[in-house]
């Protein structure tokens, strides 16, 4: 039984304890956060013990995991201390805003032998996985191009709106279009020069619309479009397009305001070039369940995490500094 812990009781922190609840072999057994009436009514919630502090939830409680869904300026000092308590850690995306910090992260994870995941949650979204598996199988042939795009509001379930801060989230390439980043490096492998334009608004987190076009070293390209200086009703948008040889696959998405409407069902299309079109079979699961049960799974039963590692966030993070460079600097940037 895999008994968590989960650091920050916001809409990540309750997303995430909604998804382990219907989890077997898993157990939340504490809910740490600093805001005492959030914190006590999630673990209320869930029949766990509140916790106002990280370091008082170690010392004094029985757990195996961390699940560390606080604002990304905390994740350095929350997964170290994690790892020197021989905790293993689930630590929300982006991991950090730094690559000597993530390098950090990871030499804590590996000094101290306890496993550690990324929550980039598109390499669980059952769409997008379905996506990948039939790029895979070859039955299209080569993939040659990637869109992914990833629109919103700005979001508002922030504490203090902490995510409306460049310095505390990274914006929008850390923050959101992390996730496209994330994934077209999982289709396509390591990128070899990238070219990002977009949109910068310092009252919404600085860099609130980009667009990056990321050439890889195998020569296949991506494009990462994401944003959240969308107004009003506007709905979280998700696209993934692929180019491949014999066709294409193509999915669009609109959920909720902030994606609470995610269980919406939206067909993902293949467009082959012989005249056959067809609709992907996609088994409907929530992401962060499918996400969370992984990294359960993982814990219960030995296994090592081989999928979105620290080190699958670090590679991310390098391409989001990469694209923010760009940007700053109008320049095409060699990774």
């Amino acid at each position: 039984m895999a008994k968590i812990s989960i650091i920050g009781a916001g809409f990540m922190g309750q997303t995430h304890a909604k998804a382990y609840k219907d989890i077997e072999g898993a157990e939340i057994v504490a809910i740490v956060d600093k805001v005492k009436n959030k914190g006590e009514e999630l673990a209320s919630e869930y029949g766990a013990k509140y916790y106002e502090d990280i370091d008082e939830c170690l010392g004094k409680e029985d757990t195996d995991c961390i699940d560390i869904c606080l604002p990304t300026f905390l994740h350095l000092d929350m997964t170290k201390k994690a790892a020197r308590a021989g905790k293993n850690v689930l630590c929300e995306k982006p991991i950090t805003l730094s690559l000597d910090e993530a390098d950090q992260m990871i030499e804590a994870i590996e000094k101290n032998k306890v496993k550690g995941m990324v929550g980039h949650v598109l390499r669980f979204w059952p769409e997008y996985v379905k996506a990948k598996e039939l790029i895979d199988s070859g039955e299209l042939g080569e993939p040659l191009y990637g869109f992914c795009e990833r629109l919103a509001v700005a979001p508002d379930w922030y504490e203090e709106n902490w995510g409306l801060s460049e310095k505390n989230s990274g914006g929008v390439p850390f923050d959101l279009s992390i996730h496209d980043l994330d994934y077209l490096i999982w289709l396509f492998g390591k990128p070899g020069l990238v070219k990002a334009q977009g949109v910068i608004n310092p009252k919404l987190g600085g860099i609130v619309h980009i667009a990056t076009c990321i050439e890889f070293e195998n020569g296949k390209s991506g494009l990462a479009e994401g944003g959240w200086a969308f107004g009003g009703e506007f709905p979280f948008t998700m696209v993934l397009r692929v180019l491949c040889e014999k066709g294409t696959i193509d999915w669009v998405f609109r959920a909720g305001k902030n994606i609470e409407e995610r269980s919406q069902k939206s067909e993902v299309h293949v467009y082959e070039n012989s005249g056959k079109t067809y609709i992907l079979d996609v088994k409907e699961q929530d992401p962060y369940y499918l996400e969370c049960k992984y990294f359960v799974d993982c814990i219960n039963n030995g296994r090592p995490i081989e999928n979105a590692t620290f080190e699958d966030g670090k590679k991310a993070i390098e391409l989001a500094l990469a694209a923010k460079k760009s940007i700053n600097e109008k320049s095409v940037v060699k990774l």
